[in-house]
């Protein structure tokens, strides 16, 4: 999977060296990295100053199973990232496929407001730490967890902790992965689910009293009669 491609969604005031540390890594190993955000061409600053970047892709351009990683930087970028549903329903999106998701310091910020936290194993900035726990997420104060799909850490000093555990997730053999879900939607799109559901009634087949479920073989004699 080292030639895999990696989304990374960002916003405005991105902690600097959580976006570079992490993409500088990936970039030597050959591996591409997108820039998501609200639309192509934005540009996009980093918190302390130190980074500008421009996005590559518009959220409404973009499916998760195009890629193999979800990185997701923190800083003030996932509290205007999870503002905006589009984000959010990406990032749930991406969990369902079984591909990796690597969130650090705030990034998890997103993962709540996916709805994704309960029961999960994870760590963030300490802040974020507590909201965590409120949720019902086992949370561990370490410079790296990885639980199932996610990869977590707290802080700019964990990043090459963080990386390391990145390169590790994407050189993971395919079949040690989580099936993937049914192809994402974009906004305005429906998905094969949608699609089946808005059938018409009289398109589907019929059936008669002994084919439908729940009726014992009594009732349908009773019926005959």
């Amino acid at each position: 999977m080292l030639n895999a491609k990696v989304a990374c969604v960002l916003g405005q005031g991105f902690e600097d060296s959580e976006f570079r540390v992490p993409y500088d890594r990936l970039r030597e190993a050959g591996i591409g990295v997108e820039v998501i955000g609200t639309r192509a061409g934005e540009e996009l600053r980093g918190y302390r100053g130190r980074e500008v970047m421009k996005v590559d892709l518009g959220i409404d351009e973009v499916r998760p199973e195009d890629y193999a990683l979800l990185l997701i930087p923190g800083g003030q970028s996932p509290d205007h990232l999870r503002a905006d549903q589009r984000f959010v329903d990406f990032v749930r999106a991406f969990d369902a496929s079984g591909n990796p998701i690597a969130a650090v310091c705030h990034g998890p910020q997103l993962l709540i407001a996916a709805g994704l936290v309960k029961g999960r194993t994870l760590t963030a900035w300490k802040t974020v730490q507590e909201d965590l726990r409120q949720i019902g997420a086992d949370v561990k104060d370490e410079a790296v967890v990885v639980d199932r799909n996610w990869i977590t850490s707290r802080k700019p000093e964990d990043l090459e902790q963080f990386s390391h555990a990145i390169m590790k997730a994407l050189a993971a053999p395919e079949h040690e992965r989580a099936p993937s879900a049914e192809p994402f939607a974009r906004k305005g799109e429906q998905s094969p689910a949608e699609a089946a559901e808005e059938e018409l009634p009289s398109q589907r087949p019929s059936r008669g009293l002994e084919d439908q479920p729940g009726i014992s073989a009594g009732a349908r004699r009773s019926e005959e009669d």
